[in-house]
């Protein structure tokens, strides 16, 4: 079984330190114990996202865990927005008023397991299901220190590791056996890999084989390989990503899923014996258009077939060519 990350003791503790009371209690609002339902364990107040958390309640969690002050630090006074139609599928925002746009905008859910695909008596568990996941410095432009992945419009904050620590603790909170997603691309899944394994073990065998045939490449440039339809297979044929669900497991039994004989035999029947990158096919159809201005890097420069001599739009034109 692939080893996830566990969550920070610093995160741990902050967590353990946070009471219902510190999550659920609004400014300035008297509440009584009736109120808060601090005298029945299982009750929660359908006020709250999901039974737990006031408005003010998360901002102080998302304060005390220091997560808005570093995001903060990098784009400036931040707003906190909430859209609660359905406290049990709210909308979370960070947004910025320096470029009055989101930095961090989430989609959450509770779910249970059979919608990703688990089973028997897993069909029913309660899960955090992250419906989309957005984070982004709009404030920062793409250079080729980081270039932009599939999908960015703006660099990252380099924050996610934290972020999904405190959706793991979250998902803890509210009861849940599980913080789900679907990644929507290969380079999302990367990420996501630090503290999630993919439901469905053939699917996490053949993400580790498309991880190991770029071992050698910077991670970004993989990202865009996958994307652009430039792995293959031992026949030659292209192999694309697929999104399916991914989980991290937080009670016992979701753990042993991922230990059971058959996922690992599906994990093994999954990861064939290799990918190789196409380096002509990424060459004919890397996006320069969307690209970094200057030259990228010696070494990419020369997987790329760069000629710095050419005119940007010739080679920006090898991006039209779709996969």
């Amino acid at each position: 079984m692939p080893r996830t990350l566990p969550v920070s003791s610093r995160f741990r503790r902050i967590y353990e330190q946070l009471s219902g009371a510190d999550l659920a209690v609004s400014e300035g609002t008297e509440l009584s114990l009736e109120d808060l339902a601090l005298d029945d364990p299982h009750a929660s107040r359908v006020d709250l996202l999901f039974g737990t958390y006031s408005p003010q309640g998360l901002e102080r969690a998302l304060r005390a865990y220091g997560l808005l002050q570093r995001v903060e630090e990098r784009v400036g006074p931040l707003e906190l927005r909430l859209r609660v139609d359905d406290p049990y599928r709210p909308r979370i925002l960070l947004w910025s008023r320096c470029f009055y746009a989101p930095v961090a905008d989430l989609c959450l859910r509770k779910t249970v397991g059979a919608e990703v695909g688990l089973t028997d008596a897993l069909a029913q568990a309660p899960l955090l299901y992250v419906d989309s996941l957005l984070l982004q410095n709009p404030g920062r432009p793409f250079d080729w220190n980081r270039p932009p992945l599939p999908g960015q419009t703006h660099p990252g904050l380099a924050l996610s590791g934290q972020l999904l620590e405190l959706l793991h603790l979250m998902a803890r909170r509210v009861g849940a056996e599980g913080l789900a997603l679907i990644p929507a691309t290969f380079a999302a899944a990367a990420v996501y890999e630090r503290r999630f394994l993919f439901v469905d073990g053939a699917a996490q065998g053949r993400f580790l084989a498309l991880k190991a045939a770029g071992q050698e490449r910077p991670r970004w440039l993989l990202a865009w390989a996958v994307e652009l339809g430039c792995m293959r297979d031992a026949e030659g044929r292209s192999v694309p990503f697929i999104p399916t669900p991914m989980l991290a497991p937080l009670s016992r039994r979701m753990i042993q899923h991922f230990g059971s004989r058959t996922w690992e035999a599906a994990l093994q029947a999954g990861a064939p014996p290799r990918f190789s990158l196409d380096e002509e096919t990424l060459q004919q159809r890397f996006p320069w258009e969307r690209m970094p201005p200057g030259p990228p890097p010696g070494r990419v420069a020369e997987l790329l077939g760069y000629d710095p001599l050419a005119p940007v739009t010739s080679q920006a034109s090898l991006g039209a060519t779709g996969p």
